[in-house]
């Protein structure tokens, strides 16, 4: 079967549509064991891995950042900034490891992989099969407070800062606008579909290609 990759907004129903389509193709849907394998390479709990997951720096190394940039002794030896520093992989490790990854799950020929810059850790792969998903900004602010129980204006801050990381991460690491609509198949409107529609026609097309 074809790999099938996964772009998405934010509240675009991205991981729903990704464990269907994976249901329906009988495909392995990387998601959770994705961040576990990278976690065990880099030898840090899954948890801390998810926070630096899609963005071009970790938390904690923003944090660090921004305390050498108020405070230069902080940056010229303090014991807990090396510390710090020696437990933290860079934000290119992170993402190389991420592509091996990425690469690895792909040579079994039979993967769905949500995110992660997937399109293009994969652009030009033999049998991969690349999708954007996108709905209205109203559409996602549903699905973002009725999933995760947070007041509108707390999903509108969510939506703008994922968004805004994703984007930055995928510039920064491939030098790629996500939103080109070049890089994909096809760019679907969850809202317009919705889900099943949008897994059964993936789904679909991948079998097709097969």
């Amino acid at each position: 079967m074809p790999i099938v990759t996964l772009s998405r907004q934010y509240g675009a129903g991205g991981l729903a549509i990704g464990r269907r389509v994976a249901e329906l193709l009988g495909a392995e849907f990387v998601e959770s064991t994705l961040i576990e394998e990278v976690a065990r390479r880099l030898g840090m709990p899954p948890e801390a891995v998810r926070r630096w997951d899609e963005r071009r720096e970790g938390l904690i190394l923003r944090l660090l950042r921004s305390l050498e940039d108020a405070h230069p002794e902080f940056a010229s030896g303090g014991a807990l900034a090396i510390k710090a520093r020696e437990h933290l992989p860079s934000p290119e490790r992170f993402a190389a490891i991420l592509r091996e990854v990425i690469e690895e799950e792909a040579r079994g020929d039979n993967a769905v992989i949500v995110g992660r810059g997937g399109a293009f850790v994969l652009a030009g792969w033999p049998n991969a099969w690349h999708f954007r998903l996108v709905a209205p900004r109203d559409a996602r602010l549903a699905r973002t407070t009725a999933r995760e129980a947070i007041d509108a204006a707390e999903a509108e801050r969510r939506l703008d800062a994922v968004d805004r990381e994703r984007a930055d991460y995928l510039s920064h690491h491939f030098d790629v606008d996500w939103a080109d609509p070049l890089h994909y198949a096809m760019v679907i409107n969850t809202a317009a579909l919705g889900d099943e529609h949008c897994a059964q026609l993936i789904a679909g097309i991948a079998r097709g290609a097969a």
